[in-house]
């Protein structure tokens, strides 16, 4: 009885992870690909983006959709800027594309 159950719990766990890695690819491919663009210019790269370095400023102006912070290098003991995509950023480009 305890190994059917352990199984039966185990496919029920990967049925809803795959029901919503489903739904999260037809989000994907719903997604507003200009928004999405325009991320990735802003970002430049993955590592980027990962690291938390993307700059505040973008075409000569503060970019609104980058969220600022300041942290402490400690290799050299100094303030770095930090800027990540904010969240507005992320959610407009998953929005569905405007027609």
């Amino acid at each position: 009885m305890f190994p059917e159950l352990i199984q039966a719990l185990v496919l029920f766990v990967l049925g809803c992870f795959a029901v919503s890695c489903i739904a999260f690819g037809i989000k994907l491919l719903r997604a507003d690909g200009h928004e999405y663009a325009r991320n990735r210019d802003r970002t430049g790269s993955i590592r980027k983006a990962l690291r938390g370095e993307i700059e505040t400023v973008f075409d000569g102006a503060r970019d609104y959709r980058v969220s600022a912070g300041i942290a402490v290098d400690c290799r050299t003991n100094s303030w770095v800027e930090q800027g990540r995509l904010s969240e507005e950023a992320i959610s407009a480009s998953l929005r569905p594309a405007r027609s």
